[in-house]
């Protein structure tokens, strides 16, 4: 009889330390699988960003007649107007909720240059004609739901970026 007693009191004590452990590793791989979606969406964003530039650059400030009209293409008055137009995009796409502005990087660069790369931060469109590079990048910060794994990396920047042509 003191036997059985002793069996399940171990088993007990085996169960609530296989728990802990099993409960760190589920809550950690929902921890990854956030992260890797975080950082999809955040390229899928820029990419949305990049494209919406590339078809509306080369229209910034222009004075065609079918500017803005149902079937004409959209007109930009300003590079500001532009940096909405991509923000709008970003945001239509992020399953992650509003991106503010500052955290979304514009660049146009002639066909010349090299278009930005890593961690950039400008704010520059300096050429805005058919055939040269927009570049649009989005940051967010990334915090773990699980205490420890927070402690342990705290938060983590994201970024995605994309470039594409000016049409």
């Amino acid at each position: 009889r003191r036997a059985a007693a002793d069996q399940r009191g171990q088993s007990l004590v085996e169960f609530s330390l296989t728990i802990i452990v099993f409960g760190f590793m589920l809550f950690g791989l929902i921890d990854g699988a956030r992260l890797v979606f975080m950082n999809s969406n955040l390229s899928q964003a820029a990419r949305e960003g990049a494209r919406q530039a590339s078809v509306e650059a080369s229209w910034v400030g222009s004075s065609e007649g079918s500017c803005n009209t149902t079937a004409g293409p959209v007109c930009p008055a300003t590079v500001n107007d532009l940096k909405t137009d991509v923000i709008t995009a970003v945001n239509r796409t992020n399953a992650l909720g509003s991106i503010p502005s500052g955290s979304v990087f514009l660049s146009c660069v002639d066909s010349t240059s090299t278009p930005p790369s890593g961690a950039w931060t400008g704010q520059t469109c300096s050429s805005t004609a058919s055939g040269s590079y927009v570049s649009v990048r989005v940051s967010s910060t990334y915090t773990a739901i699980t205490p420890v794994i927070g402690q342990i990396f705290g938060t983590i920047q994201l970024s995605g970026a994309a470039t594409m042509t000016i049409n």
